[in-house]
Order: C-alpha cells, then sequence, then structure tokens
C-alpha cells in the first residue's frame, strides 16, 4: 500500500521552547488518520510544517514517496490544506471566491468550481456573498478550496470547529464519501473525540510534542479495556454488596445510579445474581468499552 506521508525525526523549536519533540509518522494510503491532543499538544505545529507554512527544525518528510524540497512543493498540490479558519471575501460569492482561488493557484480547470461546490453540497445558493453564510456554510467552502486541485490527501484542522450537531454530522458524512467514493485520504485532527470515532481508522495520539502512541481503529478495539455497566436503584448499597461478596473487585460509582465494574467482567452473571439476593432492583447490566475520549484520558497523567 502507498505511503501517503511520512516523517522520520521531525523537530520544530522556538529558540528555548520545543514544539516538536523527534516525531515519527505514517499515513498510508485510503486512510483516515485522526490526530488526537490537549491544546499545544503539537498537532497544529505538525500540520503547518507538513503544509508548508513554517519550516521544520530537523528531520525528514516524504510525501508520495519524494522527498527532496522541490518535489515536495511539487507533491503538495496532490494534497489540500485547511489549517486554519480560511479567508474569503465577504463580497463574492461561492463561485467568485473560488474562481479567485483557482486563477492564484494556477488551477486551469474552471469547470472544477461547479463541481467542488456540488461535492460539499453549497450548489443551491450561487449567489449568496459570504458575509451570509453561516458557520457550517463557510466551512463547506473551505472544504470545497482543499478540493479545487482534485488532491490526494486531506489535511484538516478543526474542520467541525464551531458547527452545531448536524453541521458536524454534515462534515461527517461528507468525509467519510470522500475517503469511500473517491479514495481520498485524509488526516484529521479534532476536539470532538466521539466524532473522530466514527470516521478514523487509525489514530495518532501527541502530547507535548511527542508522540505518545499511534494505533489502527482495530488495535483501539482490542486495547479499550471492558467494563460491566450496571445500573441499579441504590448504587452505595450495591457497591457494599459487591465489596462484601467478590474479593479486589475494581469499580466506580457513576452518576444516575450507574456502576461500572473493571474487574470479574467474566462473572457478570453472578454479580447480577448476588445483587438480586440483596434486593436491589438491576434496570441494566452490559459490556461495554472504552470510548475514545476515555481511552484518551486514560494514557497518561501526562495527557
Amino acid at each position: 500500500m502507498e505511503t501517503v506521508i511520512d516523517v522520520r525525526n521531525l523537530t520544530k523549536s522556538y529558540q528555548d521552547f520545543v514544539a516538536l519533540h523527534p516525531l515519527d509518522f505514517s499515513l498510508k494510503r485510503g486512510e483516515i488518520c485522526a490526530v488526537i491532543g490537549k491544546n499545544g499538544a503539537g498537532k497544529s505545529t505538525f500540520f503547518k510544517i507538513l503544509s508548508g507554512q513554517i519550516e521544520q527544525t530537523g528531520g525528514e518528510m516524504t510525501f508520495f514517496s519524494n522527498h527532496t524540497e522541490v518535489s515536495l512543493n511539487r507533491s503538495r498540490k496532490r494534497m489540500g490544506f485547511m489549517i486554519e479558519e480560511p479567508t474569503f471575501f465577504s463580497n463574492m460569492n461561492a463561485y467568485e471566491n473560488l474562481n479567485y482561488f483557482r486563477i492564484q493557484r494556477g488551477i486551469s480547470e474552471k469547470e472544477r468550481i461547479n463541481d467542488v461546490l456540488r461535492i460539499v453540497g453549497l450548489s443551491k445558493n450561487p449567489k449568496k456573498k459570504f458575509r451570509e453564510y453561516s458557520m457550517g456554510m463557510r466551512q463547506r467552502l473551505g472544504l470545497a478550496l482543499t478540493l479545487m486541485s482534485s488532491p490526494d490527501c486531506l489535511v484538516l484542522d478543526e474542520p467541525t470547529n464551531g458547527l452545531d450537531a448536524q453541521g458536524i454530522s454534515d462534515i461527517r458524512n461528507l468525509l467519510l464519501k470522500l475517503n469511500k467514493e473517491q479514495d481520498i485520504t485524509i488526516l484529521i485532527s479534532s476536539h470532538i473525540l466521539s466524532e473522530l470515532q466514527l470516521v478514523a481508522t487509525s489514530f495518532l495520539f501527541i502530547d507535548k510534542g511527542k508522540v505518545v502512541e499511534q494505533i489502527s481503529r482495530q488495535q483501539l478495539n482490542e486495547k479499550s479495556k471492558k467494563y460491566a455497566k450496571i445500573i441499579v436503584a441504590d448504587a452505595a448499597k450495591a457497591a457494599q454488596v459487591l465489596e462484601m461478596n467478590f474479593d479486589k473487585i475494581d469499580y466506580r460509582v457513576m452518576p444516575d445510579n450507574e456502576l461500572r465494574i473493571m474487574s470479574h467482567i467474566d462473572h457478570i452473571g453472578e454479580i447480577n445474581k448476588v445483587l438480586l439476593s440483596h434486593d436491589i432492583n438491576v434496570n441494566e447490566i452490559k459490556v461495554e468499552s472504552l470510548n475514545l475520549e476515555e481511552y484518551f484520558l486514560g494514557l497518561g497523567d501526562g495527557l
């Protein structure tokens, strides 16, 4: 499988401050990789180096097996970048804005404008000025701009920032469609981890400029700890019963009379029977896995 992005020992320093420690990362064709980290973790710095907005202090980058400075710039034409909220002309409509950037970037196919507006769902209001756009429409136009050069890879930093639930869902479905139908590889960051869990095929965890872990979706599913979720009528009484009847049981008392049992997963039937025998009504009992946010927070105290 072709490697789209490959970086080795990539670093970025500002005098005494190290924004990126030696970073190794590889992105294969067809992947949707989610970059996850808190504010200041180094995600945007990493994306800006990839896009050429800032220069790395050290290390090597390879795009589509090309690694010289000239070939990197050429390869970037096969990529679409949305690092910060795009700046458009407020008095122009979508077509006029995209046509301006088409000319600026030397894209010859004028008909591509209508294609990308249709792809992102902005073709129904062709005369509407950018200043009249909602946040969701602005993000869609930003995505349309990244698609103008028919890229093989998209690098998107917080593409759902500021959107409502419907807007987030629309962007998610659009990215999945681009990935599946047009085979576009995607590198994406977002603070909404539940959304990333719905789209990503791999995950890169960054903290304080360092890579903590890079794993596939399958590896994440295997490593996510399972727990028993039990909702009872009286969580305090249920906790006492569990401690009396099960040696070294590991559990958490959650809001709304929920208990999370981290150990004894293979004895759920017995746990249910014991609770019932002590007149504790069990409203729900099932085994679940940690979601992406819980896994992220559990990677270590440093996150």
